[in-house]
């Protein structure tokens, strides 16, 4: 069966990494994706070998020289008969090469057009060279992340280029959406900044008040990793409602931090004595027993106990394979390697891995050919934007999930105006009380509690169904049908639905029914590794599981809803935590004989992945250097008074490959004498890609009025903590306005309001509260 962008052509000029995973994301999923490489092929090819192997596979290649006229005009005739463009030069390079948005849209309509850069089209930063690593210096990931060691921590995990790629894609999508009602191609607008924001979001709030996360040790959750007596690591999380006192019991602390009556404890603070008990017994505690004795009663007691693998190792793991999570790939550069499969999935499209990345050019004769008898893309009638409202202005969206990971996909369509109706039970969702967090997920959503094993709330449940174009959730295996929500209800209320299932680890297998929290699925896929630098123990990832989980949901919404519009079909789309997990490590592939290739990048001092892509210390302070292309090498060594490319060992890339300790020493000892802004001002004037981390910055960033004009951050008004200032829009359309930021909703805000609507009268809502059907 063909995928849901079956028909969708795109032309591909992206480089890096953002780029091509995004148009590697459509070409899973059906869309007819050629690559436009230069003559010789595109240079990440060599410095992006294993992940290219995944992000470029099921795609054609054809080579252009775009200085040249012929070969532009083959491009511009190419880009007549595509339905999406896809470029990530810097603000600026397209239009210099006549192809920029204002110049094709005039002469392509109905072309959408998508702009994925490093630092924005405009600002400050603008014109700063693309590197993921100078993203996270300037934005304080470095500061962020966990390390072993004090100071700025080079990341080690690509999340603000995936970020990227699901927000490109997301931005594309709703832009073929629209399409279809209105005929008009739109400009698609990203970063990598937006991409690394996305999951920074997640954390990210600053209030008038001073109210901060509470984090695990502050309060009743545990959220951490314990070494067991065999070596091994397990991840424990007490999300769910009743988890800390169950776990309180297993490890026979029940005596000395007693259970709750309500099990809803992430918002109780631990006393001092209590937070003694968590911070220091429990580590000998696991250290007593090996790491499968405390996986086994962990789970018989319902508790979320997940072991942290190494990359490739997830693999071999049975419910990855249940998922059908891993596919066999004869790769021209690596060989037969195993891959991550396409893991959100369509029950009436699924997606498929059509064939291996393509060697340099390998189907530019082919596609020659079909340039003169290719047709058009048909849109209908002539164009007639609506530039007047957002871009999904009109979607109506019922989400049933709680906590973050799920609801965090129609909290991205709420972004692009689409009403967003949150159901919850009549006691809150769990996540309520951790309060940035739970912001983040529900940031633009109407609210309405009820109690749906009520009987009377079978009627309203059966409405909102009818009511949605979308139905989401991501309770465990068995619930929504036992409440009355499940994918038959919701097709019986409407043939038509789109029904977005975003379980834990999937809704069948030999996991189906365990329990999932972030960040112990990214240390269950490998993540915790990744960052944590070779040979060293594990940490957590500032780019965990649940936004990206988010991302991919978003992506399944959309990607389902276009196909309905081209076909009146609906269908159910299964996005697991897990799956999603295992796309954010899918740049790592493993050999026939279980060799990870891509893996292990990170330096065990998590300084970075090579002399000349890494952190350094100066007299007083860091500097986060990328200096990988010649050019910079040898501006590099004018500043530093070292002619580094006039020495046989650093002179060529395997030189340096080889003798990367010396040239790591030799650079380390120059940067050691120098400070730090001094230097990066002498780079920086020479061109060499370079910046000076800055501190933890959320505050810095929320308050600054320039990320406020570009919509990345919002600020509103909360009557509880004053001026509430979060991150916004992510991702930018032409043609349609943004839609108003709102807070999170308090529980059961607008069930007045909806019950109205759905035809209930005040009487009869006031009944319905006062039985506690309805809150």
């Amino acid at each position: 069966m063909p995928g849901p962008l079956n028909g969708i052509r795109v032309v591909d000029c992206s480089r890096g990494t953002a780029g091509p995973r995004a148009t590697g994301i459509l070409a899973d999923y059906g869309a007819d994706v050629i690559w436009v490489e230069p003559p010789g092929g595109d240079p990440c090819r060599e410095e992006e070998v294993v992940a290219y192997s995944v992000y470029n596979r099921g795609k054609r290649s054809l080579v252009l020289d775009l200085t040249d006229t012929a070969d532009r005009d083959l491009l511009l005739a190419l880009l007549g008969r595509a339905d999406v463009f896809v470029e990530s030069w810097r603000p600026g390079a397209a239009g210099r090469l006549g192809l920029g948005y204002d110049a094709l849209h005039a002469r392509f309509p109905a072309l959408v057009y998508c702009s994925i850069s490093a630092f924005g089209a405009d600002g400050p930063y603008r014109d700063v060279p693309g590197y993921e690593a100078i993203v996270y210096a300037l934005l304080g990931t470095m500061a962020a992340q966990a390390g072993h060691r004090e100071g700025p921590i080079f990341e080690g995990h690509p999340f603000a280029s995936i970020g990227a790629s699901y927000l490109a894609v997301i931005g594309t999508l709703a832009a073929l959406y629209r399409r279809h009602a209105d005929h008009t191609g739109r400009h698609v607008e990203t970063s990598l900044v937006d991409g690394a924001l996305v999951y920074h979001s997640m954390m990210w709030s600053d209030t008038d008040s001073g109210a901060t996360i509470h984090i695990p040790g502050q309060v009743r959750l545990i959220s951490g990793t314990y070494l067991c007596a065999d070596g091994e690591y397990l991840g424990v999380h007490t999300g769910a409602v009743g988890g800390f006192g169950r776990l309180m019991t297993v490890l026979g602390l029940d005596d000395r931090i007693l259970p709750t009556e309500s099990g809803h404890e992430m918002g109780i603070f631990l006393t001092p004595d209590e937070a003694q008990v968590i911070r220091h017994e429990l580590p000998t505690i696991f250290m007593s027993q090996p790491r499968d004795f405390w996986e086994q009663r962990l789970r018989e007691a319902d508790i979320c106990a997940i072991p942290l693998l190494r990359p490739g190792e997830v693999f071999d793991q049975p419910q990855p394979v249940h998922n059908e999570m891993i596919v066999e790939v004869n790769d021209p550069a690596l060989g037969t390697v195993q891959q991550v499969a396409p893991p959100a999935k369509f029950s009436v499209t699924p997606g498929v891995v059509k064939e291996a990345a393509p060697t340099v050019g390998q189907h530019s004769e082919e596609i020659r050919r079909e340039v003169d008898t290719a047709d058009p893309p048909t849109t209908g009638d002539a164009p007639r934007p609506r530039a007047d409202e957002p871009v999904l202005a009109g979607l109506k969206i019922l989400d049933v999930g709680a906590y973050f990971a799920g609801p965090f996909s129609s909290r991205l369509l709420a972004d692009l105006g689409a009403d967003v109706i949150k159901l919850e039970p009549v006691a809150g969702d769990p996540l309520r009380g951790i309060g940035v967090v739970f912001r983040s997920a529900q940031a633009g959503k109407r609210d309405i509690a009820l109690n749906l094993k009520a009987p009377d709330a079978e009627p309203i449940a059966r409405k909102l169904l009818a009511w949605a174009d979308i139905v989401h959730h991501n309770l465990r295996p068995g619930v929504a049908e036992r409440l009355g929500v499940g994918y038959e209800h919701a097709r019986a209320a409407k043939p038509d639905t789109v029904y977005v299932y975003a379980p834990g680890w999937g809704s069948s297998g030999p996991d189906m029914h365990r329990q999932s929290f972030a960040p112990l699925m990214s240390g269950f896929v490998g993540v915790g590794f990744e960052v944590a630098g070779e040979f060293n123990p594990p940490l957590f990832p500032v780019g965990n599981e649940d936004p990206g989980n988010g991302l991919l949901g978003a992506v399944g919404m959309l990607m389902a809803l276009l196909h309905r519009e081209r076909t009146g079909e609906g269908q159910l789309v299964e996005n697991p935590q897990l799956n999603a997990t295992m796309a954010h490590l899918a740049h790592i592939v493993r050999q026939p004989d279980g060799t990870a290739l891509g893996a292990g990048r990170l330096d065990p001092v998590q300084l970075g992945i090579g002399p000349l892509h890494r952190l350094y210390q100066t007299a007083d302070g860091w500097i986060c250097l990328v200096a990988v292309k010649d050019a910079d090498i040898a501006a590099l060594g004018r500043v530093l008074d070292i002619d580094l490319l006039a020495d046989a060992r650093f002179a060529n890339r395997d030189a340096r490959d080889t003798n990367a300790d010396a040239l790591a020493n030799r650079l380390a000892a120059a940067f050691a004498a120098r400070n730090a802004a001094e230097c990066v001002a002498e780079l920086v004037a020479a061109g060499v890609p370079v910046a000076e981390p800055v501190p933890s910055n959320a505050a810095t960033f929320l308050r600054d009025p320039e990320n406020r004009r570009t919509g990345r951050v919002a600020e509103c008004l909360d009557a509880k903590d004053g001026h509430v200032r979060e991150i916004a829009v992510l991702v930018r359309l032409s043609d349609a306005t943004t839609a108003p930021h709102r807070l999170a909703p308090a529980i059961g805000e607008h069930t007045d309001e909806i019950l109205a609507s759905l035809g209930y009268r005040v009487d009869e809502i006031a009944d319905l509260k006062a039985r506690n059907v309805a809150r």
